[in-house]
């Protein structure tokens, strides 16, 4: 069967580079015959820049947070022309940059344009649909491994050594996600005197510093305390993240918003327990691999009830602390990875059949 090369904007993700295999060929990385490098941040601008397009056979879509509402009409129309399918991975439902409306629009420009829709959970899957009044041609698959088993399984920590509790928290300092409260909580509690937290951070930009100002304050101030490490970097590589989950007892995920979470399924891959803000589809992920990988510690800030979040969030890290110190049950790992292959197998197949523009079949119409 021929080989299908696919441009993904972006494929900063792991999610993204993943989707791989002897068939399907990612291009971000490459080179185009021009010998122009194509960027793995690649963007629909710089798509429209690079024409003829004769170097790729699909383009897949994932976060369009930065991408204007008239670059992706232009840039999905002159797919069309050039025969390229187009797929596009709902990663958020709920935008974590910009307006609500802005995300709207796009993805009715989606719709519209008759671009298959991937949907990762079916709370997602139905509110897709439903926010585009049926318009939507969505295609339900799940997330996914975001490491490799045949890599995660020699990743995974055996026997825990007795010591400190080892909270983390990586990513960046974004506004949906309250690094300032877990801060707060954890240093001054008397409970979790035993642990430590490590902030693994993207270095923050120019644009970003203003809005991530309150989290970077918070840092300062809790800086001296000796259990905090902060290691920032240019943008952790996945060998560098993947090394620090493994190395953590507790993933920290305090979402004030969210849709789906890469980092939830990176905690399920490596055997990290996860304490998650119940928000968006995150339980629906954990509820695909229910049985299969450790029930996350979740706590609620959903209800509107504000003075009753640092509370919760208290009680979860707390409730994980003693777990971790008292020895939790592991779960069946074999079991575990044998599920993961067959899920990629599945999602393979199924973007095969999308980037070439094929129906996605029985799979994607299983709802």
């Amino acid at each position: 069967m021929s080989a299908v090369r696919v441009l993904h904007v972006t494929a900063r993700t792991p999610y993204a580079r993943k989707l791989r295999s002897e068939v399907v060929q990612l291009v971000n990385g490459a080179a185009t015959p021009l010998d122009v490098p194509v960027p793995r941040d690649a963007s629909l601008s710089w798509l429209m820049a690079n024409r003829p397009w004769g170097w790729f056979d699909a383009l897949h879509l994932h976060h369009l947070d930065f991408e204007t509402a008239t670059t992706l009409n232009a840039a999905l129309t002159e797919c069309r022309r050039a025969g390229k399918p187009v797929v596009f991975t709902a990663h958020d439902v709920t935008p974590v940059f910009g307006e609500r409306g802005d995300h709207c629009r796009k993805l009715r420009i989606l719709a519209e344009q008759d671009v298959p829709m991937v949907t990762l959970t079916p709370g997602a899957d139905r509110q897709t649909r439903l926010s585009l009044g049926g318009a939507a041609q969505t295609v339900l698959l799940p997330h996914g491994y975001v490491v490799p088993p045949e890599e995660a399984v020699t990743q995974r920590q055996a026997d825990r050594a007795p010591g400190p509790t080892r909270f983390l928290i990586w990513g960046s300092t974004r506004r949906n996600r309250d690094i300032e409260m877990v801060l707060h909580c954890w240093r001054f509690s008397r409970r979790l005197h035993d642990s430590t937290l490590h902030l693994l951070l993207r270095a923050p930009s120019r644009a970003s510093l203003g809005e991530e100002f309150p989290a970077w304050r918070a840092i300062r101030e809790h800086s001296a305390d000796p259990r905090l490490v902060v290691d920032v970097l240019p943008f952790p590589t996945d060998e560098e993240v993947a090394e620090a989950v493994a190395g953590a007892d507790c993933l920290v995920l305090p979402y004030r918003w969210a849709s789906h979470s890469g980092q939830l399924e990176l905690g399920f891959d490596l055997d990290v327990l996860s304490v998650a803000a119940r928000s968006g589809y995150l339980p629906d992920q954990a509820e695909h691999l229910a049985g299969l990988t450790a029930e996350p510690i979740w706590f609620d800030w959903s209800d509107g009830t504000k003075f009753e979040y640092g509370a919760r969030l208290l009680t979860a890290l707390e409730q994980a602390h003693t777990l971790t110190q008292n020895g939790r049950n592991r779960p069946d790992g074999p079991a575990f990875f044998a599920h993961r292959r067959c899920e990629h197998e599945l999602l393979m197949a199924t973007y095969e059949r999308l980037y070439r523009g094929e129906p996605a079949g029985p799979i994607g119409e299983d709802r």
